[in-house]
């Protein structure tokens, strides 16, 4: 895909679907798609597993055939390593490469990845430009406001990241010691939008109800959720009727159920069923987390082992007069 293209594609649909460690593997993507989100992403890869081939991580890497465009996010420091990399992901036919400045969790940071490159700007504009340099597709870049409050500087290194090669921005609005908690800043989004001339896909907070009013209030070209995709697979169709000026009907009981099945079968054919189901255990509530007596189906969930486990435990969810309860 032509960079171009790329930017066409986010420009016209206004969406970008996140990569999340743990949840968009290749089964969710099968769910994800369902949607007809323009762009669906793998979880992030550190490129030196690419290279080495790792078995888990090619696993990670099956590419979900369908309309949308398929990105692939990229872990790693090195810039050399990362270009190699890329240079293996285009090959297997994705779309578009990723790469991650924003990650915050503590293995990751220490080796200095993720959002630890925003403190070494030289360091993550090689890296953007070795990859870009690499390939021929799309190179984009997901990061924060910075990695930490006294140290913002999402303004400036995003002119050096445009400089060097990248095609997009997508900027979390919280800086790296904030992780997923405290305000989010809006305000740093929509100053990068006003300093560079690519797009920029605005992250943090979103929800299908404030999505057109966060690209309204940053002049971002996009938006992309997060963990609020995680059981809501149809947070896509909310956030695209509202650019579509179409109607979103909120789904009913019996269409949740389905896709919760369907999820942990693919999930189940994928891994296994004793450690899909396992792996199922922190999802399944997140879709029903407007259900009555939520607790209890936290902790009943902790005890499936097998798809009829799980199909007992979801025939216990039942509505009446439009309350949701399980029991």
């Amino acid at each position: 895909m032509k960079k171009s293209e790329f930017v066409r594609i986010l420009s016209t649909r206004h969406l970008l679907l996140p990569p999340l460690s743990g949840f968009t593997d290749y089964p969710y993507r099968k769910i994800l798609s369902r949607f007809l989100p323009p762009f669906i992403i793998t979880e992030m890869v550190n490129a030196k597993a690419v290279l080495m081939e790792n078995k888990k991580t090619m696993e990670m890497l099956q590419i979900l055939r369908g309309e949308h465009k398929n990105g692939v996010q990229l872990l790693g420091n090195i810039p050399r390593d990362m270009a190699k990399a890329a240079r293996i992901l285009e090959s297997m036919g994705f779309d578009y490469i990723d790469i991650n400045m924003g990650c915050t969790v503590k293995k990751v940071v220490s080796k200095g990845q993720g959002v630890a490159l925003m403190k070494h700007e030289a360091l993550a504009c090689s890296i953007v430009e070795s990859v870009s340099n690499a390939v021929e597709i799309p190179v984009t870049v997901k990061m924060r406001t910075g990695y930490s409050e006294s140290t913002k500087n999402v303004v400036s290194l995003s002119k050096k990241l445009e400089e060097s090669g990248a095609a997009a921005l997508t900027i979390h609005g919280r800086t790296g010691e904030k992780k997923f908690g405290g305000r989010l800043d809006y305000g740093s989004i929509s100053e990068v939008v006003s300093a560079v001339s690519i797009p920029v896909i605005a992250n943090g907070g979103i929800t299908g109800k404030n999505a057109q009013d966060v690209l309204i209030e940053t002049g971002a070209a996009a938006v992309m959720p997060g963990r609020s995709i995680i059981g809501n697979p149809w947070i896509i169709q909310e956030i695209l009727s509202y650019f579509d000026l179409a109607s979103f009907a909120e789904p009913d009981l019996s269409e949740k159920k389905t896709i919760v099945f369907d999820h942990v079968t693919f999930l189940s054919d994928f891994y296994g069923e004793l450690s899909g189901v396992v792996r199922f255990r922190k999802i399944l509530p997140k879709y029903f987390n407007m259900c009555s007596n939520l607790r209890s189906l936290k902790t009943d969930v902790k005890e499936i082992k097998t798809l009829s486990d799980v199909e007992v435990l979801i025939n216990k969810i039942k509505e009446d007069d439009g309350m949701v309860w399980y029991g």
